[in-house]
């Protein structure tokens, strides 16, 4: 299965840059609307100010950049990248202010270089935990959406300060995939979590249906 799955992703991989060149400019106006449609009070403060609150603190405590946990859910998420493409971990190695290391078998794929780049792996594990409450049929605890809002705010600060021209996972990808598809692939991520954020799972299906109608104006415009 896995050199099927690499196989796939590797024929995919040019349609799939240019998918998110067309649509970057969809995606974003779709987060743009979302973000409109729900920035009321309640939302912002127990969503948006923790994660907020957890940028700036990200600026103002030294050494959470180069953190254990930082280089962690860095790798981390190249694990789970490899998992989801059929590819078994060897291992993981991480040390502060030098970085880390996760090796796995086999040839690996596009995927897994840049999965810590655009996928959120916390606030995606977050939003999976609330199926715990969701399927017993009980509200979410007072707690989970300002936790939600802090890690999904770690991501976005930590995923910024890890793109820079000297990461090697660039290179390995492709410089030109990597320019090409990261953009429009961290717009689609951002508005997932920021949908579930406002109104759960339901949202998440309204963002999509704000995606869909974004295409069909560009397309109106284009055509």
């Amino acid at each position: 299965m896995q050199h099927g799955m690499n196989f796939l992703l590797r024929i995919l991989k040019w349609p799939i840059a240019v998918a998110m060149v067309l649509l970057f400019m969809p995606a974003l106006d779709a987060d743009i609307m979302m973000i409109r449609k729900t920035l009321d009070y309640d939302f912002m403060l127990t969503f948006v100010v923790p994660m907020l609150g957890m940028i700036f603190v990200w600026f103002i405590i030294p050494g959470l950049n180069g953190s254990h946990f930082s280089i962690f859910e860095h790798e981390f998420t190249h694990m789970v990248a490899a998992l989801l493409t059929f590819h078994a971990p060897k291992s993981m190695n991480i040390e502060s202010d030098r970085g880390g290391a996760f090796s796995f078998y086999g040839e690996g794929n596009w995927f897994i270089t840049l999965a810590p780049y655009f996928i959120p792996t916390f606030p995606l594990l977050i939003m999976l935990a609330s199926l715990f409450w969701t399927l017993q049929g009980i509200a979410l605890p007072f707690f989970f959406m300002p936790v939600l809002g802090v890690m999904f705010g770690y991501h976005l600060v930590s995923n910024a300060v890890q793109i820079h021209g000297d990461q090697t996972d660039f290179p390995t990808a492709g410089w030109l995939f990597s320019v090409l598809f990261l953009p429009t692939a961290n717009l689609l991520t951002f508005g997932v979590v920021w949908a579930f954020a406002a109104h759960g799972w339901s949202g998440v299906s309204s963002w999509n249906n704000l995606l869909f109608h974004s295409v069909g104006v560009w397309l109106d415009k284009v055509l």
